[in-house]
């Protein structure tokens, strides 16, 4: 029945159960009239929906309790429980205790599903420091950011300082995000994408919002600057904003690949906003903590790396505006392969080493330099009559992109050149049409793996590339008669050698023999347990080698040892197709896979890889690194990987690709990756093809890309100043030390050890009523353990919804997949309780956080509120003779939103002796340290695992339990209002020394957007030839003479470009205005996160330490 609200006296901060969960309770609005109701509003306190809000009508709700502080009447009372009953509970209580009063205890380490090395800490370390989360995590390709990002996500949710978050990454890796956060951290990822909103609006209704069905979401970045996504992602997050004086909104934006989202230019002034850009101008302030990642954060335009780090952290950043070196060293977080390798980190060495055939070993009239000879003739032929004829910038243009297209497609195989010179010729023999704003990405820079072409099956990619080839002739002159005759010869010598063997094939079988299979071309044939990974940028030259390689093998044979990767592939088979390469060779008889840039991005193929071969060099250095990072990167089992790629040096664009390679990978480890910077310049180095005329010249502006006398050259040396002033190689050492020193620290305090994590989930599995885990042997010869029999979960329970928690044992459901016959050919796999180190292992994973290990933990979590299995009280022996009484509470700080600030466990130790007083026969130790206490009660339960304890009589220790409580509660809540006021003072302090390192953070940018104002409007000054010593309004006086702000030379600014510096301007003026107003709310508001609201003492157990002989 309804309750009457004179019979509650309720305050804020008073903690109730309302509706089967406990919440704190933050508003209280009394009824202003009679009959009225009153209004309360709440935070849940329960793990699982940690601050989410409810309001009610206080009168109307029939099952509403103010909880007391203490239900001790309930513990021992009936009896005791075994020793690893008890074990379990109390371990998983330490286990799920947090604290905000030490930035550097770390929980999310223990509790993920990968053995996380010293370095990867540096980020979370850097992200506890810091009030709202800001970090650029801009660590080298392959050491593992994802996995950094996943921690400091997890241990945020852990502290209950985030609810919602919102990954932002490029389409090719949403796939690898959404399995990485479920397997390594338990977090389930919902992919906002168009089929996604169908189904909720088939469900739910037109109306509803998308966001607002979930609480962790991936979405591409396409997706993210669409204003239909992007408005209702604004629209989810204000509604969770809360009013004047409310918590802040806990949310957080972590953008993969966030370099996309700086402004960019071709030129080398001023870079313009793009549309991803202006989309997070408005989103990123919105979440409470960002987190970007990228290995190229910089390029080449400081106002451009100012902005992206404006979107990262308004406070210390604003874009344009010169920034201090110690904001930047607070914000980024970078480190190098070859840096961390010095110091002892395992990470595979990288060799880039061309297959050679060294000039003089080709005949001149063999049919690739033939081809290249021609095509060269014939660029020039076409070239001079254009000229001459006066054809127009927009048909120079057309004729040079299918030329160069030509000579791409000749450099990677004939076959690939046949079939385009053919389309080629009979497009220039057609009456020419103009058209118009035609789409010509693949001619331009081939099937990206972000792009909607990679969807696109190898037919569709062919035929496309054919009509972008005609739309892009029908804009250039026709051929005449001399054009046809050349265009005649190459198709001669092309359609004869297509389908041959040419010498990079027999350079490849070479290799094969030597290195993956001895005895080609015998029935002998001996496959060595590695794998090749082959890449080309086109179908044609894919499908060239799968025939090639079947003639070398055989057709059998390539069956089952070769396979092809490439767009259109359905997500089954992609998925299937990388389980199989990086499965065990001695299981599994792939070896060679045939990959499209497809699968540049997100499939990782590093567990039996350590070859790669491009077959074809792309004229885009990332697409070259991505490439390479599919092997080169964090577990790979190598010491060594090999990145081969072929020179004809008789050819003369071989020689200019291998110039481009070398040079790249000089700047590659210079850097740890390659500047956008680089890319502009190979582009225009490239803009018209190879001409072979002008070789000297193209080599020399590849050689001279990072060169100190080139404008690009000296950006490239700025974005590596301003970069690498954070990277400190000579600290790295120290810094890891410190960080060992740290997670040593921090795994005593949480008392973690996979031993006593398995000994936990078998007793909560017991309480159950289901067998075990049982240890077996899996084929490595490696211990895992094994569910007995699965099927007892759900049947025992009577819950079928253990059903879909043991779906977490079988592997990644493909989206189309029918449960049913997905269950049945995937059994429930092994477990271990390690990180394997591989990919694709055969066991499965399990850590604190995974999906059974919650479900199995939650039992003991619950006890007292929600099962009561247990009795929380447990008789061990002891080799003291003088019996032992221990009392346990679980001490909890709550802050705003019902955050949990820090939890503790508090003890108090007596001496225990019979008799009716308990005041008098307990004697309680106060003098015993935490540490002490904890190591009496491991000593204890050891013995007891070991049978220490034999059958005795408790009864005497039951009789007199609840009275032994009563006795020492009060030095139980003396300690604990002792610990209370550490604690809060400790997070007091904390929130006082950030709240005063913002304003310090302010002051310093209201200076340097001051200085920077007062020297663009200098120089705007003269530009209009008004006075140049003209004081700018509005600017507060004395504050630019200290800040040195660089000159820029408006006049040489495009239309563009000054439009852009005019919009800076003014938020500039508004961000001077803003700051102010930050100034008096948000240090506020950052000392009171840390602000105690409430507390509670809940019992948490009672252990009698009997004497045993011996």
């Amino acid at each position: 029945m309804p309750i009457a609200s004179s019979k509650i006296k309720l305050k804020p901060g008073a903690v109730v159960r309302c509706r089967t969960r406990r919440y704190l309770v933050e508003s209280v609005q009394r009824p202003r009239e009679e009959g009225a109701d009153t209004v309360v509003s709440m935070a849940c306190m329960e793990d699982q929906s940690i601050g989410h809000k409810l309001t009610v009508f206080l009168e109307r709700e029939i099952d509403f309790h103010v909880l007391g502080e203490s239900s001790w009447e309930v513990v021992a009372k009936r009896g005791f429980d075994q020793p690893k009953q008890f074990s379990a509970y109390i371990n998983t209580l330490r286990w799920n205790c947090v604290t905000a009063t030490d930035a550097e205890l770390f929980q999310s380490p223990y509790r993920a599903g990968i053995d996380v090395k010293a370095y990867q800490l540096e980020p979370l370390r850097k992200a506890l420091q810091m009030p709202r989360v800001g970090l650029f995590i801009a660590d080298d390709v392959g050491l593992g950011k994802t996995i950094e990002a996943g921690l400091i996500l997890r241990e945020m949710l852990l502290r209950q300082r985030i609810r919602r978050v919102v990954i932002g990454c490029p389409p090719s890796v949403l796939r690898q995000w959404q399995e990485e956060m479920a397997s390594r951290f338990g977090l389930a990822f919902t992919v906002m994408d168009r089929a996604y909103v169908a189904k909720v609006r088939q469900e739910r209704g037109y109306g509803t919002n998308p966001w607002s069905t979930g609480n962790r979401f991936l979405i591409s970045h396409a997706l993210l600057r669409n204003s239909d996504y992007a408005a209702s992602l604004i629209d989810w997050l204000e509604q969770g904003r809360g009013g004047e004086g409310q918590a802040p909104l806990q949310s957080m934006l972590i953008l993969d690949e966030a370099h996309n989202a700086a402004p960019a230019s071709n030129s080398l002034r001023y870079a313009i906003d793009s549309g991803l850009t202006r989309s997070l101008r408005d989103l990123a302030p919105r979440f409470e903590h960002r987190i970007f990642l990228s290995a190229t954060p910089h390029n080449g335009h400081s106002n451009s790396f100012t902005a992206l780090l404006e979107l990262l952290d308004p406070a210390r950043f604003t874009r344009g505006v010169p920034f201090d070196q110690g904001d930047l060293d607070s914000v980024l977080v970078r480190r190098l392969k070859d840096d961390l390798r010095r110091i002892g980190e395992e990470f595979p060495e990288r060799i880039v080493e061309p297959l050679k055939k060294p000039k003089g070993s080709l005949a001149a009239d063999t049919p690739e330099l033939s081809l290249s000879r021609l095509l060269q003739k014939y660029r020039k032929q076409r070239e001079n009559r254009l000229l001459s004829e006066g054809a127009t910038k927009r048909q120079l243009n057309a004729d040079r992109l299918v030329i160069t297209n030509l000579q791409k497609r000749l450099l990677s195989s004939i076959e690939a050149f046949a079939r385009t010179l053919a389309v080629h010729q009979r497009t220039l023999a057609e009456k020419q049409k103009q058209q118009r704003n035609v789409q010509l990405e693949l001619l331009q820079g081939g099937v990206d793996a972000d792009s909607d072409l990679a969807e696109l099956n190898d037919d569709e990619v062919l035929n496309l590339e054919e009509a972008q080839t005609r739309s892009a002739l029908h804009q250039t002159i026709a051929a005449d008669q001399s054009d046809q005759q050349l265009l005649e010869e190459m198709a001669s010598i092309a359609a004869a050698q297509r389908s041959k063997p040419d010498p990079r094939i027999e350079m490849l079988q070479e290799w094969m023999d030597q290195h993956l299979c001895s005895g080609l071309g015998t029935d002998e044939l001996k496959w060595k347990p590695t794998r090749l990974l082959i890449f080309t940028d086109y179908v044609d030259t894919k499908r060239y080698l799968e025939r090639q390689l079947a003639g070398i093998l055989g057709e059998r044979e390539a069956q089952q040892r070769v396979a092809s990767f490439s767009g259109g592939m359905s997500e089954e088979n992609r998925e299937r197709l990388k389980a199989q390469f990086n499965a065990d060779p001695d299981q599994e008889p792939l070896r060679i896979l045939i990959a499209t840039d497809a699968a540049r991005e997100g499939v990782n193929l590093q567990n039996h890889c350590k070859n790669l071969i491009h077959f074809d060099i792309p004229w885009n250095p990332s697409k070259l690194e991505q490439r390479n990072g599919r092997i080169d990167r964090k577990l790979q089992q190598a010491r060594q990987v090999w990145c081969h790629y072929f020179l004809l040096e008789d050819r003369p664009e071989d020689r200019v690709m291998d110039v481009l390679v070398k040079k790249t990978e000089v700047i590659r480890k210079e850097l740890g990756s390659l500047s956008p910077l680089v890319q502009r310049q190979v582009d225009e180095a490239f803009e018209a093809g190879i001409d072979l005329v002008n070789l000297d010249h193209l080599q020399g502006q590849l050689e001279g890309m990072d060169s100190a006398t080139t404008d690009r050259g000296v950006l490239l040396t700025k974005a590596r100043e301003e970069l690498e002033a954070s990277r400190r190689v000579t600290e790295l050492e120290q810094q890891q030390d410190a960080l060992r020193q740290l997670l040593s620290k921090s795994k005593q305090w949480l008392a973690f050890a996979h031993d006593r994590f398995r000994q936990t989930l078998n007793c909560s599995l017991d309480l159950l009523g289901v067998s075990g885990l049982e240890e077996h042997t899996d084929e490595r010869g490696q211990k895992c353990w094994r569910l007995t029999n699965p099927e007892e979960l759900p049947a025992q329970t009577r819950d079928k919804s253990w059903e879909n928690t043991l779906d977490s044992l079988r592997g990644v459901k493909p989206a189309k997949a029918y449960l049913d016959e997905w269950r049945r050919e995937n059994p429930v796999r092994p477990v271990i309780f390690s990180d394997p180190g591989r990919l694709n292992a055969e066991s499965v994973h399990l850590h604190l956080e995974h999906r059974l290990a919650q479900r199995l933990l939650s039992r003991f979590l619950s006890q007292g509120f929600l099962h009561h299995e247990l009795s929380r009280a447990c008789v061990l022996p002891s080799r003291d003779p003088q019996p032992k009484v221990v009392v346990l509470g679980r001490l909890s700080l709550f802050g705003q939103g019902a955050a949990r600030l820090h939890d503790e466990l508090i003890t108090v130790v007596a001496d225990w002796h019979p008799g009716d007083d308990r005041q008098t026969a307990l004697q309680p130790l106060l003098a015993t340290t935490k540490d002490a206490t904890w190591k009496l009660l491991k000593d204890a339960l050891k013995e007891a695992e070991s049978g220490g304890l034999p059958n005795v009589d408790t009864s005497p220790f039951k009789a007199m339990a609840e009275h032994d409580v009563q006795a020492l509660l009060p030095f139980l809540i003396q300690k604990s209002e002792s610990a209370l006021t550490a604690a809060a003072e400790l997070l007091k302090k904390r929130g006082g020394t950030e709240a005063q390192a913002l304003k310090d953070v302010l002051r310093g940018q209201r200076k340097r957007i001051n200085a920077t104002l007062r020297q663009r409007r200098k120089e705007l000054g003269k530009l209009e030839k008004k006075a140049a010593d003209a004081e700018p309004t509005g600017l507060i006086p004395g504050l630019a003479d200290q800040v040195a702000v660089p000159t820029l030379d408006l006049s040489k600014l495009s239309k563009k470009e000054h439009a852009q510096l005019k919009s800076d301007q003014r938020h500039w003026e508004r961000r001077m205005e803003t700051i102010d107003a930050e100034l008096a709310s948000e240090p506020q508001r950052i000392a009171d996160s840390y602000r105690v609201v409430t507390h509670r003492l809940e019992p948490a157990g009672l252990v009698y330490l009997r004497p045993i002989s011996g």
